[in-house]
């Protein structure tokens, strides 16, 4: 009988790798939030550094295997949001002050993106998520931030982060309004077809 964590990371007898790996990402929460707990903020920055480059590697083993899929992408989609939330959480515990000095771009930062959601799904009929590059350096951003805010001592990097990801999330809703659909734009001003519009309807 198979369970749903076997199937997670079973497919047709084979270990799916890329799927540990992605999970891996999740379960190192706990540890990063103990050591910080414990006042161990290098080794919570270094198994926060490791948990990172798990979101590197997982795409990279899925191709390479050939066991890349939808499914495999949402759930690399799913433990980034996880994860995402987790990060608010490591930078109250371990910059202090933090949610005081930079209240309302955090709000931007980490409200924006869950505030998108029912806004796309309320313009498109459906959740858009899109591969914009404004949305890639968003996250690239996202997941150093506490990285840069702990070792350079300069929070504002936090209003940096808050304004790229706050105009790309605008930038997704103009393109949503110009019936725009294709997911891997690389811009929200590129051309939208007539078939893309069509669809979009």
């Amino acid at each position: 009988m198979t369970t749903p964590m076997k199937s997670l990371i079973i497919e047709n007898g084979r270990l799916k790798l890329a799927n540990v790996v992605t999970l891996s990402r999740g379960l190192l929460i706990a540890p990063v939030l103990i050591l910080l707990l414990l006042d161990h903020p290098r080794w919570a920055l270094a198994v926060y550094l490791a948990a990172c480059s798990t979101d590197l590697i997982d795409g990279w083993l899925a191709r390479r295997s050939g066991q890349a899929s939808p499914f495999g992408a949402q759930l690399d989609a799913g433990v980034d949001n996880i994860f995402s939330v987790a990060i608010l959480t490591f930078l109250i515990v371990g910059v202090p002050g933090v949610s005081h000095d930079h209240l309302l771009a955090l709000i931007v930062l980490f409200g924006g993106p869950l505030l998108y959601l029912p806004v796309s799904k309320l313009l498109a009929g459906r959740v858009m998520m899109f591969h914009f590059w404004s949305a890639k350096a968003g996250a690239f951003l996202l997941f150093i931030l506490w990285p840069l805010v702990a070792l350079t001592g300069w929070s504002w990097w936090i209003t940096a982060t808050a304004t790229v990801v706050g105009l790309s999330r605008l930038e997704q809703i103009v393109f949503i309004l110009r019936r725009g659909a294709d997911l891997d734009a690389p811009h929200g001003f590129c051309p939208v077809s007539s078939k893309a519009k069509a669809a979009a309807q």
